[in-house]
């Protein structure tokens, strides 16, 4: 199964925000225990500190090292009841041990009463106080557990003097646990934090892919149908890029069309004038030969006849040329459809007198509509053409006008043969063309490129051209 791109930027969009931001948490919750810890520490410097000052002040009493008075404070301590509300930390007993040693580092007091007269000299925190300098450390609470999740203390020490000698040290523990639970809870916090972010980072990532996606799908359905020849504006990208590429496509296009546009043109061109071509050098070729009048007159309106086909040919390509490469209608206006249909009407009328057709004109003497005042009358014009050439003699044509939701109608209804159905398809394809009714008077040969011309004139009002078969005629309408 493929992966589509958008599924693998945004995965490796995921990967990269995740490690990431698994990163930065990971750091911050290091930094924030080292913070932590660091001050607990600054408050148990501060207790071993007061309480050294407060065994101090007992030892100058009584002239010698005493811990009579703490370990009354302690034994109070025990029956003190209190809740403390800390962030969402709820403290209700004092966690804080405390022990004291000589000047040997023999414990004399502990406030757990289960290390007296044990020796800690050798403990760095007891070591160091005796030797003058700052006495720390972090123990396993039992030396029988020592395995990295097992349980630790902070024991910060502080020298206990007299007469400028130290008779002692006084140390604090805190258990590392009773920290750790503040440190969850803010943990908790940041994690949350995180996944809060994460999300939001992965729904504008999401967000971002789709509008990618979209946006090269756009491009991809604009290049499709202008590889298919389709008339479609370009797409309107956000992207500098995206806008340069979707440029490109349309610069592409043009120049393809315009080598494959002439190409086309001119072997269409030369198959249409091939007829009237060979008519015209058939008929030079008899003509210099002896011939009577009466023939040569007819030869030469047979020449006469094919050099005004050529013309129309020429003319009618140029004009639909010229049109296929508009892209927008150039002027627009508000003009009367009622006085130009009934001016194609009156250009026609020896036609019409001759075929002796009746023309039913719309109602309305006055109808105003909007577009292109020449392209509306020439596709106007071209249908009434075909629908004089197809109806019947003698018979009936029906012109109407409408507006309807602010869009105009016209129809010319001709009587006469029905298109066939293999037909219908074509009727909009260059070159293509039906012979009149048998009922007809003889007419010159169409060039096939009248409904080409109307359907381009649609498309650029935004419009379009139906033509049907129905009872009794055909029915051709222009929409727009």
């Amino acid at each position: 199964m493929k992966i589509s791109y958008s599924l693998r930027a945004f995965g490796i969009y995921f990967v990269i925000l995740g490690s990431l931001i698994w990163f930065t948490l990971d750091n911050a919750i290091e930094r924030l225990n080292d913070g932590m810890r660091q001050s607990a520490e600054s408050v148990l410097v501060d207790v071993a500190q007061i309480l050294a000052t407060f065994i101090e002040d007992e030892a100058i009493q009584n002239d010698r090292l005493s811990t009579i008075q703490l370990k009354r404070v302690f034994e109070q301590l025990g029956f003190r009841k209190f809740s403390a509300q800390i962030y969402q930390v709820t403290k209700t007993d004092v966690d804080s041990e405390v022990y004291v040693t000589d000047q040997n580092g023999i414990i004399i007091y502990d406030s757990t009463g289960e290390n007296i007269g044990e020796d800690y000299s050798k403990w760095r925190d007891v070591r160091l106080t005796l030797d003058g300098k700052y006495g720390a450390r972090t123990s396993y609470t039992s030396q029988l557990k020592t395995e990295p999740e097992d349980p630790k203390v902070m024991i910060i020490a502080a020298p206990i003097t007299h007469q400028g000698n130290t008779i002692g040290v006084v140390s604090v523990l805190k258990p590392i646990d009773s920290l750790e639970g503040h440190l969850l809870t803010e943990t908790k916090q940041l994690q949350n934090y995180a996944f809060v972010l994460l999300a939001l980072a992965l729904l504008l990532g999401y967000l971002l892919s789709l509008w990618f996606t979209h946006s090269l799908n756009k491009l991809a359905t604009y290049a499709n149908n202008v590889a298919e020849g389709r008339k479609v504006t370009p797409p309107i990208m956000r992207d500098v890029r995206l806008a340069e590429l979707s440029n490109s496509i349309s610069y592409m296009r043009s120049q393809l069309d315009g080598k494959e546009y002439v190409e086309n043109y001119i072997h269409s061109l030369t198959h249409e004038l091939k007829t009237p071509i060979t008519s015209i050098r058939c008929a030079v070729e008899l003509m210099s030969e002896d011939m009577p009048a009466e023939d040569r007159g007819h030869f030469l309106n047979n020449i006469n006849t094919s050099n005004q086909r050529m013309s129309r040919l020429v003319d009618r390509m140029l004009s639909l040329a010229k049109l296929e490469s508009t892209t927008e209608l150039l002027n627009t206006e508000e003009f009367d459809l009622a006085a130009t249909i009934k001016r194609l009407v009156q250009e026609r009328s020896p036609t019409i007198s001759e075929r002796e057709l009746k023309i039913n004109l719309p109602q309305q003497t006055n109808f105003s509509c909007s577009g292109d005042r020449v392209l509306i009358g020439q596709a106007v014009a071209n249908l009434l053409d075909n629908a004089i050439r197809f109806c019947h003699s003698g018979g009936q044509i029906d012109i109407s006008i409408e507006s309807l939701n602010g869009r105009t109608r016209v129809s010319i209804f001709n009587q006469g043969e029905a298109i066939p159905s293999f037909a219908l398809a074509k009727l909009y394809d260059r070159f293509y063309s039906l012979p009149p009714s048998n009922n007809n008077q003889p007419v010159s040969k169409s060039t096939g490129l009248g409904l080409s011309f109307v359907k381009e004139i649609m498309k650029l009002h935004k419009g379009r051209i139906e033509i049907k078969n129905i009872p009794n005629g055909v029915l051709a309408t222009l929409r727009w």
